[in-house]
């Protein structure tokens, strides 16, 4: 225990990591204050319940504690390190930059700009007899769908009447009864079939209590949800699965724990045979690339999927365990944790469906605000267009290429601060983002030249080829993530070293 707390309080840099200069080690302090007056300042975020009390004083006091949290996050990676984890520190830059980001949007962007404070959400599930297995009409989004909720809307769309969706839920088919049977013979994690229905409250909170119960509800939930600020669920669908703690304790130990061993083994495996032995790597002096000096190019497609697959896994860990802890308080909002993948890795035929089922979306409000929304501005500018046409270039550009901004201000924290470095995440982000346009345009070209033909728009070699496309894409541009990862030390540590 003494060693342990030594370790936690020793400031001298683990070996390989590359702080940014003029940084100091990260204090108790400076850690807690930004979230701490953030949940202050939201406290004064809804309407007072007497207007008589929504002054001037209060808006300037709100807003005072909101730029000194803003500011304390965007503060933390630019100021401090942690020098006992190379991991950490890529944590801390992803803290600060998406918590000042936060303060920004909550207080400002959205309030001032649009109007609009979020209100709660209230969720029900009832149950449904429907397959477990994902509707193929479900699982692809809808043709005029739009990627994200717009600005201003004070509600998130109201589902059917439950009278509605208990009728549809009763429709079903031989097949789904075979696939109800299956699963119950074959999978005791206990997924529950329901339907979500979702209603936003007229009015906000009134006693302390419940002030701030919503005010930690918000600060929380990273991807929005129980707010009418989420975004759009990319499903277009009201069925989903209900995890319970016996099925999320399931997933660890059957499913998660076990790719994450294999993963572990393969970067520990490929570190210790090829990179632990460079000076490079030991002593931080990078006067080549490792990635591609020491690497074949076989190694450097298995170390990328190794490091995707281990990335999705300690994920959803995370998401389960924290699940199962913070069961005990439903119905309590802070109990709600919906699934974080929406489909099977092998259900997934495109880039994009990649992206918006098979990936997790935390930072989807993010990449909505940042750039998604001037992502859209930007092309009806640049084309003409009206404000209720379609911009979907620019939105899939824009989101991109926030998150490749985002990533790779993370991983710049742990490379000295060099931005030159940096760039191998936002190369991924950005070729993904072409990707999607690419296939998307190509797909509609495909579909075009078959309907005039009077062909199936459906081919049974359709799927096959979706799926060698996605993965190569991901596999080859993916080889810009792992290099930076290599590089900063991440593969080290996450290998052990």
């Amino acid at each position: 225990m003494t060693s342990l707390l030594s370790a936690l309080f020793d400031a001298t840099p683990r070996p390989g990591l590359q702080p940014v200069p003029n940084t100091k080690p990260l204090t108790f302090e400076a850690a807690v204050l930004p979230p701490i007056i953030y949940f202050l300042a939201l406290l004064f975020l809804p309407p007072p319940p007497p207007q008589s009390f929504d002054t001037l004083a209060v808006k300037l006091l709100r807003n005072a504690l909101a730029l000194l949290a803003g500011v304390l996050f965007f503060r933390l990676p630019l100021a401090y390190h942690v020098p006992q984890s190379i991991g950490l520190n890529y944590q801390l830059a992803l803290v600060g930059l998406y918590g000042g980001c936060r303060v920004l949007d909550a207080f400002f962007i959205s309030p001032y700009g649009f109007g609009h404070i979020p209100r709660r959400v209230r969720y029900k599930h009832i149950s449904r007899a429907h397959t477990p297995m994902p509707v193929e009409a479900d699982n692809e989004p809808q043709a005029n769908a739009k990627g994200g909720a717009k600005a201003g809307d004070d509600e998130q769309p109201v589902s059917d009447t439950v009278s509605d969706a208990v009728q549809h839920a009763r429709r079903g088919s031989l097949a789904d009864s075979y696939f109800v049977l299956e699963k119950k013979l074959s999978d005791l994690s206990e997924m529950k079939p329901v339907y979500e229905l979702a209603t936003s409250e007229e009015g906000w909170p009134h006693n302390f209590f419940d002030r701030a119960s919503w005010a930690l509800e918000l600060e929380t939930s990273m991807r929005g949800l129980g707010f009418t600020w989420t975004t759009a669920d990319v499903r277009h669908t009201r069925k989903t699965w209900l995890p319970t703690a016996k099925n999320r304790l399931h997933s660890i130990l059957f499913h998660v724990g076990p790719v994450l061993a294999v993963c572990f083994v393969i970067i520990r495996t490929t570190y210790v045979r090829y990179l632990e032995g460079a000076p490079q790597a030991k002593f931080g002096v990078h006067t080549e690339d490792l990635f591609d000096s020491r690497l074949p190019l076989w190694l450097q497609l298995l170390l990328t999927a190794a490091l995707g697959a281990f990335l999705m896994a300690a994920f959803s860990v995370a998401h389960s365990m924290a699940a199962i802890m913070l069961s005990p308080l439903a119905p309590s909002p802070l109990a709600f944790f919906p699934p974080l993948y929406s489909t099977r890795i092998w259900d997934i035929k495109s880039v994009r469906g990649f992206w918006s089922y098979g990936w997790h979306r935390l930072f989807a409000r993010l990449f909505l605000v940042y750039g998604v929304w001037p992502g859209e501005w930007l092309e009806r500018k640049l084309t003409g267009k009206r404000s209720d046409e379609p911009a979907d270039i620019g939105k899939v550009l824009g989101g991109f290429i926030s998150s490749a901004f985002v990533h790779s201000f993370a991983v710049r924290s742990v490379l000295g601060g060099e931005w030159s470095r940096a760039l191998g995440e936002a190369k991924f982000f950005a070729a993904n983002g072409f990707a999607v346009v690419l296939e998307e345009g190509i797909r509609r070209q495909v579909m075009s030249w078959r309907k005039k033909r009077g062909l199936p728009l459906e081919m049974w070699y359709d799927s096959w080829i979706g799926r060698i496309w996605w993965i190569a894409v991901l596999l080859f541009s993916g080889r810009n993530f792992a290099r930076g990862w290599v590089n900063a030390g991440l593969v080290r540590e996450m290998a052990g070293k």
